[in-house]
C-alpha cells in the first residue's frame, strides 16, 4: 500500500509539473527569457517547447491529468475502507466462531437445560457490542426468552451476518441484521 501511495505521489507530482510547464513557457516567451537564458534553462525551455508542439498535448494532458486525480481519490478512499473491511473480516471470523460454539453447545445433549457455558454467553455479548460499535445492528433478547432459545437466535444471525461482513458486503450486513433484528423483536 505504501508503494502503491509513493506511485501516486509521483504521478500526480509529474502531472503537475506538465501542467505548469506551459505556463512557465508562456511566462517565459512574455518576458523574454528565452533571449538571455543560460544554457541550461534553454535546454529545459526547448523541453518545454518541444512538449507543447506535441499534437493533442491538451487532450493528453487533460487525461493524465484526470488519471492521476481518480487514483489519488481512488487510494485515498479505498485506504480507509481497506481499514475497515480488516476490521469487518474479523468480525465475520468472530461470528463463524461463536456461531460454532453455540451449536455445539446446543448439541451437547449432556448438557443441562438453561445452563450455558458463561463464557459462551460473555463471547456472544463480547461480539454483539463489537459489532453494535462497528454499526451493525444487533438483536436484543425479548425478555422472558429463555437461554437456550436466545442462543439459537444469536446463531441464526450471525450465519445471516457473518457472510456477508466476510465478503465486504457492508451494507447488506446492516440491512439483514435490521431484518433478523425486527424479526426477533
Amino acid at each position: 500500500m505504501r508503494r502503491l501511495r509513493r506511485f501516486i505521489r509521483w504521478l500526480s507530482l509529474a502531472a503537475l509539473i506538465v501542467l505548469v510547464l506551459p505556463i512557465v513557457h508562456e511566462f517565459a516567451l512574455e518576458n523574454h527569457i528565452y533571449n538571455s537564458p543560460g544554457e541550461r534553462i534553454s535546454t529545459l525551455l526547448g523541453y518545454l517547447r518541444t512538449i507543447s508542439e506535441i499534437p493533442h498535448y491538451r487532450y493528453v494532458l487533460a487525461f493524465a491529468a484526470g488519471l492521476t486525480l481518480g487514483i489519488s481519490i481512488d487510494a485515498i478512499l479505498a485506504g480507509a475502507e481497506g481499514r475497515n473491511s480488516k476490521r469487518f473480516t474479523q468480525l465475520a471470523d468472530r461470528a463463524f466462531q461463536v456461531r460454532e460454539s453455540i451449536q455445539s453447545a446446543l448439541a451437547d445433549v449432556n448438557r443441562q437445560r438453561d445452563h450455558a457455558s458463561p463464557s459462551l454467553l460473555a463471547e456472544v455479548d463480547s461480539l454483539m457490542v463489537d459489532m453494535r460499535k462497528a454499526g451493525i445492528p444487533v438483536p436484543f433478547a425479548p425478555k422472558g426468552t429463555e437461554l437456550e432459545k436466545w442462543l439459537e437466535m444469536a446463531s441464526v444471525y450471525f450465519s445471516h451476518v457473518g457472510p456477508l461482513l466476510r465478503d465486504g458486503h457492508v451494507s447488506q450486513a446492516r440491512a439483514v441484521a435490521d431484518l433478523v433484528q425486527m424479526r426477533l423483536g
